[in-house]
């Protein structure tokens, strides 16, 4: 799997995304409230850019 700089920099957040999909418990586009929630730092837009960049590296959408 070919990452890219800035899934690379999201890496811990993908972590804690896999765990959130592999439980099954949550429906995925509720992620990035779900990363606010756990990661206060994070900004609307900064929870779903990590979000879309975690779908994108599950597609492998964006590989060049």
């Amino acid at each position: 799997m070919n990452l890219t700089d800035k899934q690379k920099e999201y890496m811990p957040y993908f972590v804690m995304l896999d765990l959130m999909q592999e439980s099954g418990q949550m429906n995925m586009y509720g992620a990035p409230a779900k990363l606010r929630e756990i990661h206060p730092e994070l900004g609307r837009r900064e929870s779903v850019d990590v979000a879309s960049e975690w779908m994108k590296s599950k597609t492998g959408a964006g590989d060049e």
